[in-house]
């Protein structure tokens, strides 16, 4: 019976890891990030295309001659999948017994949430004035409102972003001042309401992103605007080697294609359900234009 108790609570932990991190990851979509639940090893590169910034200039056709062909302006970079990074638990009998179902996914959830931001973190690492050039803005969050976003859109437009594809990823404080700004409130004329919601509308053509996990980097740093080529991402699924006597060994794929793996088994020794889900995956600076940082100080 414990076993059984152990299989179905285990499938609830893993399903609410999967939700909590798929959650807590959507920041990435700001990025040419490829997730894939196919199988990979640690080591193993991946190559993500990737548009270059210079346009070759349009040709003038004279009459009779041939057609030159230009260079697709993309290329692609090359990506080695790095040490995977996890969350583990062990749950004994009695726990496995004792525990209600509520607990097990708010707990699951808790788990997922916490692999997502340390990833984060850690990809957002590359957010330095070293690989995207200086600040599009630079104060405190008492300062900060929508004609500060206007400017970083300025900046978007001059670095000749797709007006279609920007994200304004920022830490809470920069959040709340915008929820505070007097135009963002009054959006209720709009069809939208921010106060009701807590969610800030489109805002100067970003969609506009909370996020606990952005880093300072070292530089203050409080968020960012990104066209999505700024950074390479790419996530697999980490397989175990043949032979293996887990319990279960297998891909979770959530929403978008996020992808975790998981590994279980049962230890007889300590009668201790252990679980392991983890995410492989690596990152590199993309476009150095492809990213505009905004800063405290």
């Amino acid at each position: 019976m414990a076993n059984s108790i152990a299989g179905i609570n285990d499938d609830i932990i893993s399903q609410a890891v999967l939700e909590g991190y798929t959650t807590a990851i959507a920041p990435l979509v700001s990025f040419a990030t490829d997730f894939s639940s196919e199988a990979a090893r640690r080591g193993e590169k991946v190559s993500i295309m990737r548009d270059n910034t210079a346009i070759d200039t349009p040709l003038d056709k004279t009459t009779h001659a041939d057609y030159t062909i230009q260079d697709a302006d993309s290329d692609a970079v090359e990506l080695t999948l790095g040490q995977p990074k996890y969350v583990s638990w062990g749950l004994d009998d009695v726990e496995i017994a004792s525990s209600s179902v509520l607990t097990m996914e708010k707990f699951g959830r808790r788990k997922g949430n916490k692999l997502a931001l340390t990833i984060l973190q850690d990809i957002w690492s590359e957010i330095t004035n070293a690989n995207f050039g200086a600040a599009s803005f630079t104060g405190a969050a008492s300062t900060f409102d929508e004609d500060d976003v206007a400017d970083v859109a300025e900046d978007c437009d001059s670095a000749d972003w797709d007006p279609n594809d920007r994200y304004l990823i920022l830490t809470p404080a920069y959040i709340a001042a915008l929820r505070k700004s007097g135009a963002i409130k009054d959006t209720s004329g709009y069809g939208f309401n921010a106060i009701m919601s807590g969610d800030i509308p489109m805002l100067h053509g970003f969609k506009v992103i909370p996020s606990n996990a952005v880093p300072a980097n070292g530089e203050n740093l409080v968020g960012f605007a990104s066209d999505g080529k700024g950074i390479a991402t790419a996530f697999r699924y980490l397989q175990p080697q043949a032979g293996h006597n887990y319990t279960r060994a297998e891909a979770l794929v959530g929403e978008g294609g996020a992808t975790l793996g998981l590994r279980n088994w049962y230890s007889e020794d300590s009668g201790v359900n252990k679980t392991v889900v983890e995410s492989v995956y690596a990152f590199e600076t993309g476009i150095g234009t492809g990213i505009k940082r905004l800063v405290s100080a």
